[in-house]
Order: C-alpha cells, then sequence, then structure tokens
C-alpha cells in the first residue's frame, strides 16, 4: 500500500511550511489536508499534482517516497530499494536546481 500522506507530511516539513501555508497554496482545506497527511483520505491526481508543485517536488518524488518496501525483502535489497528511491529523489533535485535539460547534459 502506498500512504502518500506520510511523504507529504514530510516534505512539508522540510519546506517549513505549515499544514495552512501548504493548504492554501495548493488550493486545498486544511482538514482535507490533515486527512490526507494522517492517511485518512487519498489525494486525487490534481490534487497531487497542486500539492507537488506548491512543494516544489514532482510528483513522481510523492509517489516513488511513499512506496514501502515488501516486509520479506532481504536486508540487502531494502538497501537498495532505499538507494534508488534517494537516487530519484537527487535526480528531480539537480534537474530542478540545474534548470530544464541540463542533467542530462551532464551524463
Amino acid at each position: 500500500m502506498i500512504k502518500v500522506g506520510t511523504t507529504i507530511q514530510k516534505l512539508r516539513d522540510e519546506a517549513g511550511l505549515t499544514q495552512k501555508v501548504l493548504a492554501r497554496k495548493s488550493k486545498i482545506t486544511p482538514s482535507f489536508l490533515s486527512l490526507v497527511e494522517n492517511n485518512h483520505r487519498d489525494p486525487s491526481l490534481t490534487v497531487l499534482r497542486r500539492i507537488a508543485s506548491a512543494l516544489r517536488v514532482p510528483e513522481e518524488v510523492i509517489i516513488w517516497d511513499a512506496v514501502k518496501p515488501p516486509r520479506k525483502m532481504t536486508s540487502n535489497d531494502r538497501a537498495l530499494f532505499e538507494a534508488a528511491k534517494l537516487i530519484v529523489r537527487r535526480y528531480y533535485e539537480a534537474s530542478d536546481a540545474a534548470g530544464p535539460g541540463e542533467v542530462e547534459k551532464q551524463g
């Protein structure tokens, strides 16, 4: 199961935003954002895109960060899984900082 709410809350905290501010920037109510962050409601794709935009991260980062590895995964596979999540996030952070097309040119 993917719980995007926990990831949204983590990213909001990292961005130093309150629920009220993120809700306003995402054009949703603070109470709905609270429900999402507590994994009581799932946002629509439209709302997820608005939240991602307000947090200045691609929606792919929110979704990928929200994926949890299977419990029966070996510790080595779990480490690879977490490393892949970090690579995805860093790629998007680098591409955002470099500007359009710059990350591809560096490769």
